[in-house]
């Protein structure tokens, strides 16, 4: 992405205390000579074809890193943004994580209908003292639960389009896999069943505890992803004596996991993992933990020992959007 500097006597215009100094912009992007003290962003590099409402407030992503600004000039946990309009008015925002050793930041913004005209735009600025800072809570305010998973969850499949078939933006195959004494059949689309409507994923496995596994896998897409925004994954299981192990992957060279164990039973139960629930790294079966991968997962992971059938069904990812998985 290209960038503009801003000769000295712009470097206060670039933060909106001096009037009178027109913001030099290339690729929506401004900076100072010496210390990188603000940035623009042209809305429309925010939101995503599915991210576009005409009337009502949605939540924009700033995926920040290192070619965006100097971490190093910035607070040890983000204390000293500010998120404004090119009139220095104040816009909510929330910061999901900040990590300044790594350089890698992730804000959700709040956007009112006024700044999701085409061509606006919208400033960060950051190293601060004692920044105003707007109310992290307002962010989500009046978006009903429909419209926050819209935008901030990702569905991994419902298994309703008769297919097998992921919903993610790159849809992959589920598969299975097995090894040692455990063996798994092929999964199959059949109705949920135990007083549910609708369709799920069915399989019959053997994997006695500790003499083998047996899973069912999907991809996330062509390659790996960045999930440290992940709030939770949420599945529906049910398998009676069944121990289901949710695991998230980085196939590779080195293959790495970070998973936990759950217990469904013959009724449908709905459980939702975060990652602090996930096992403390190990050197079993290729553990690392969740802080191992969480950089670069490249599948999920569902794990059957103990009893013989499985149902899962409905799974989503909290906490990340569609682009996260592009």
């Amino acid at each position: 992405m290209t960038r503009a500097i801003l000769s000295a006597g712009c470097i206060l215009a670039a933060v909106g205390l001096v009037p009178g100094c027109a913001d030099r912009v290339a690729g929506g992007t401004t900076e100072t000579d010496n210390m990188v003290s603000a940035r623009l962003y042209a809305v429309d590099s925010l939101l995503a074809d599915w991210n576009r409402p005409v009337t009502t407030p949605t939540i924009a992503v700033l995926r920040l890193g290192a070619s965006h600004l100097d971490f190093g000039k910035t607070s040890l946990e983000g204390t000293d943004l500010r998120l404004e309009t090119i009139d220095s008015l104040p816009i909510p925002f929330r910061i999901v994580y900040w990590d300044r050793q790594a350089s890698l930041g992730r804000i959700q913004v709040r956007l009112e209908p006024p700044l999701q005209r085409p061509g606006t735009r919208i400033r960060l600025r950051w190293g601060l003292p004692d920044s105003a800072r707007s109310d992290s809570h307002a962010v989500w305010t009046g978006l009903d639960q429909q419209r926050r998973l819209d935008l901030n969850s990702v569905l991994v499949s419902d298994f309703e389009q008769n297919s097998l078939l992921s919903l993610l933006p790159v849809p992959g195959s589920w598969y299975t896999n097995s090894g040692d004494s455990a063996s798994i059949s092929e999964p199959a689309l059949v109705e949920a069943g135990a007083s549910r409507a609708g369709h799920a994923l069915h399989a019959t496995f053997t994997a006695p505890i500790r003499k083998g596994f047996a899973l069912a896998g999907v991809p996330l897409g062509q390659r790996a992803y960045n999930l440290r925004s992940l709030d939770s994954i949420e599945v529906l299981a049910r398998g009676p004596n069944t121990i289901l192990t949710v695991s998230f992957d980085h196939q590779g060279a080195v293959n790495r996991k970070a998973w936990t164990p759950v217990h469904p039973d013959s009724t449908w139960k709905r459980f939702s993992i975060r990652p602090s629930d996930l096992d403390s790294a190990s050197p079993n079966g290729g553990n690392v933990g969740w802080l191992g991968v969480r950089d670069s997962v490249t599948h999920l992971s569902f794990f059957f020992a103990q009893g013989r059938e499985i149902w899962i069904d409905d799974i989503r990812l909290h906490g990340i959007d569609r682009d996260d998985l592009r």
